[in-house]
């Protein structure tokens, strides 16, 4: 739900809050912010905050905002508000939910800085796995598509190793000719635990998606946050 910052966020949100609380909060501190394997804040480090309200029904809401930290001004790098409606049924937890996002910067002109996502996702144990629909990701109003799946992968004491993979199915340009999807892969590995009241993580992701800045290579990240 939002940014890698967000996704963070409202993760560590989930984890932190009683089933029955209203309402929740996250501060936070990256070294960059990351979304679906890349940098979106330009490699700068990165202030994040959000906020999340949740009922016993199932509904639940939030926001987060992040601004990129450089040597000159700093600025917004990204913007997330998303609702929905969870359930669990036995040992399955079931989601769907609606996404806006929005960054300061992007490449490819052929991509819109602001665009919405719905989704759909399951969860087993720690093993979750959403499926996402843009219709306006794309400047020409094509649908775009992604998937992920995020599985804890070693637990000991309080460190967690986790891992996640995802594929984003994109059209090609219309200047192409070309009919069909692009596929874009993504990978993550985050080691966390928690310190105190803080939430500690160190990752390393990468992807071959060429859309915000050079790709190809892993890109090593951490983060502490702190949630109310």
């Amino acid at each position: 739900m939002g940014t890698e910052a967000g996704l963070v966020l409202i993760g560590l949100l989930a984890l932190a809050t009683p089933a029955r609380a209203q309402l929740a909060g996250s501060v936070s501190a990256s070294s960059s912010e990351m979304f679906r394997g890349e940098s979106i804040s330009s490699g700068d480090p990165v202030l994040a905050a959000g906020i999340s309200f949740d009922t016993p029904g199932g509904f639940f809401a939030g926001a987060s905002a992040s601004l990129a930290l450089n040597t000159e001004v700093p600025r917004i790098s990204a913007m997330v508000q998303y609702a929905g409606f969870a359930t669990r049924r036995g040992a399955v937890s079931l989601e769907l939910g609606l996404i806006h996002r929005s960054y300061a910067r992007i490449v490819d002109t052929d991509y819109r800085r602001g665009f919405f996502e719905g989704y759909v996702g399951a969860g087993v144990g720690g093993v979750r796995a959403r499926v996402y629909v843009s219709p306006d990701y794309l400047r020409d109003g094509r649908a775009s598509y992604y998937a992920e799946v995020g599985a804890p992968l070693l637990r000991h004491e309080k460190w967690r190793l986790e891992g996640h993979a995802g594929l984003s199915l994109i059209p090609y340009d219309k200047g192409t000719g070309r009919r069909g999807l692009r596929r874009y892969r993504d990978w993550r590995l985050t080691l966390s635990r928690p310190v105190g009241p803080l939430f500690l993580t160190l990752g390393v992701n990468g992807t071959n998606y060429p859309v915000y800045s050079e790709t190809g290579r892993g890109r090593v990240f951490g983060s502490v946050a702190y949630a109310f």
